[in-house]
């Protein structure tokens, strides 16, 4: 369990410093319906990152989860370093890969009318990204970004179960929310994208 734990966080730190650097180095491409930079983009996403693991360690201070850490300031101080350690890691990660590989980070409604095409679009979403030619690749900026975080929080989390079980778990459960969210953007009136649909084809999508 212990050469788990090394080898877990020396790979998942080898990729987190090497995703950084090439999205630093690849910040001038531009991305998302409001044309930001990958390097603005990223520290938006830091900052809510932070403000939601802080968040989320207070609801895992009120289960005393995990009970190893107590319900203390200390207990909450690791639990907060570790949801929003998982989250840097995450979002460093495919974010960095993102900017290599040129993919988008934000799904983009499909266009289409039929309310069954748009579910199948929105799932489809969290696991391929359509391209600038206008090909569906699979996603893996995003898929290596969510199972290196779980991993790397599986690997320090103090648990008497599987951490391999739990951090593919958490890392599907990562990759579901995401189709939650692409769900929201394809029908939410209040999406910014909503203004998209009906129109017949992929909105911000090459055609």
């Amino acid at each position: 369990m212990k050469r788990f734990t090394r080898r877990s966080v020396s790979v998942v730190a080898a990729i987190f410093l090497a995703a950084l650097a090439f999205g630093k180095a690849s910040a001038q491409v531009r991305v998302g319906a409001d044309s930001a930079r990958r390097l603005d983009r990223f520290g938006r996403d830091i900052a809510y990152g932070t403000v939601e693991g802080l968040a989320f360690a207070g609801v895992d201070q009120m289960r005393d989860d995990p009970v190893e850490w107590n319900r203390s300031w200390s207990g909450y101080g690791k639990r907060a370093a570790s949801n929003v350690g998982e989250f840097y890691i995450q979002e460093g990660v495919t974010e960095g890969l993102a900017a290599v590989m040129n993919r988008p980070l934000d799904y983009q409604p499909c266009g289409c009318r039929g309310t069954l095409d748009r579910v199948r679009s929105a799932l489809k979403g969290a696991l391929f990204d359509r391209t600038q030619h206008g090909h569906d690749a699979l996603a893996i900026p995003r898929i290596a970004g969510a199972f290196a975080g779980s991993f790397a929080q599986a690997s320090w989390r103090p648990t008497d179960s599987d951490r391999r079980r739990v951090a593919l778990l958490n890392g599907t459960t990562s990759l579901a929310f995401g189709a939650v969210i692409n769900l929201y953007h394809e029908f939410s009136p209040w999406s910014a994208n909503s203004r998209c649909r009906g129109t017949g084809g992929p909105c911000g999508r090459p055609r």
